[in-house]
């Protein structure tokens, strides 16, 4: 199974609001509906969150068989038509991008609740996805995070960014404690050396399809 994290910015003179509403209610459906996809979430940024803005508004999150099955999905004539469409309404095209990943560590909660801090890492010149993969897999990373999902670039594919890790929180409070921590610094320096950038963001998850594109729209 690959996962791949596609990163977006919104449109000059969308707001944040109106971005996230079409993005959920109006394309949300529009792509859910692919054939091949195993799994659609949104990372939705929570509001008012003091974090950062990471230079993107969307961060979506798909999981396809294999690099072949991510190939045939985005050829497919219904996101060529309908896809592309819609995203012209909302999408700055020209900029963001997306990353082929292979989850590495942990597995996601049964239950979508919650918050999640998506860390975003690029590595250092001359490290590989292998020697970032050996720290994310390291026991005890998160702190008191519900659930730790580690994610790596595949080796023989670019991407804008060469990991993911996400950490699971009940509520933003719990997330925000966490980033201010001991355990977070201590996770931070296990990085270091490997990792020369991060962005943050804190997200609430919308699940807009799973199980070979069965689209299931829930929070």
């Amino acid at each position: 199974m690959i996962t791949r994290f596609g990163l977006a910015p919104r449109k000059a003179g969308c707001t944040v609001a109106r971005f996230q509403q079409h993005w959920r209610d109006r394309h949300g459906p529009v792509i859910g509906a692919l054939p091949g996809l195993r799994r659609y979430w949104q990372n939705h940024a929570v509001a008012g969150s003091p974090l950062p803005w990471p230079g993107f508004d969307a961060c979506s999150e798909m999981d396809a068989d294999d690099v072949a099955a991510f190939d045939a999905v985005f050829a497919h004539p219904h996101y060529l038509d309908a896809g592309r469409a819609d995203e012209r309404r909302f999408v700055d095209r020209s900029r963001g991008g997306a990353v082929l990943t292979e989850r590495v560590s942990g597995a996601a909660p049964a239950a979508v609740t919650g918050v999640r801090v998506l860390t975003l890492l690029r590595t250092a010149p001359g490290v590989g996805p292998g020697e970032l993969a050996a720290v994310l897999r390291l026991p005890g990373r998160g702190g008191h995070a519900t659930a730790v999902e580690a994610f790596v670039r595949l080796p023989e594919l670019p991407g804008v960014v060469d990991g993911v890790e996400a950490l699971w929180f009940p509520d933003s409070a719990a997330a925000l404690a966490h980033l201010g921590s001991a355990a977070a610094e201590a996770d931070r320096r296990t990085l270091a050396g490997i990792v020369v950038a991060t962005e943050r963001v804190l997200a609430a998850v919308h699940v807009v399809a799973l199980d070979g594109g069965q689209a299931r729209a829930r929070s």
